[in-house]
């Protein structure tokens, strides 16, 4: 028998995580866009990347949040064990218009795509 062949692991958990992550990487770049947000503050303007949302009201008064929604690996609350599935992840700090907002998929125990990012008054 062939010492490559034989000497070789079924499933070599470096190629499975290689796969995971360029399946995410794939995935992220195919649902990343841009989007247009409509809220009470008039010009609203929301940008979703790959793992987090940026956006910015140019008139209205008042201050809003960035949410987002996300698909990855996070830990649900109770657990210590991470899960695949969609999370609700970080939302901004009320911020005035003409402001940069930000939000992310990228936090404490979670790792995961943006899949959508919307704007609310606080």
């Amino acid at each position: 028998m062939n010492e490559s062949i034989r000497g070789a692991a079924p499933f070599d958990p470096r190629r499975i995580a290689a796969g995971v992550g360029l399946t995410l990487l794939a995935a992220g770049f195919a649902l990343a866009g841009t989007a247009t947000a409509s809220a009470d503050s008039g010009d609203c303007f929301v940008d979703r990347g790959v793992t987090d949302a940026a956006a910015l009201c140019h008139s209205g008064t008042g201050r809003y949040v960035l949410s987002t929604e996300c698909q990855g690996f996070f830990v649900p609350p109770g657990q210590v064990v991470p899960v695949y599935g969609p999370y609700r992840g970080s939302v901004s700090t009320p911020t005035p218009v003409d402001q940069p907002m930000r939000a992310s998929c990228l936090f404490g125990g979670a790792l995961g795509i943006t899949t959508g990012a919307s704007l609310a008054p606080a």
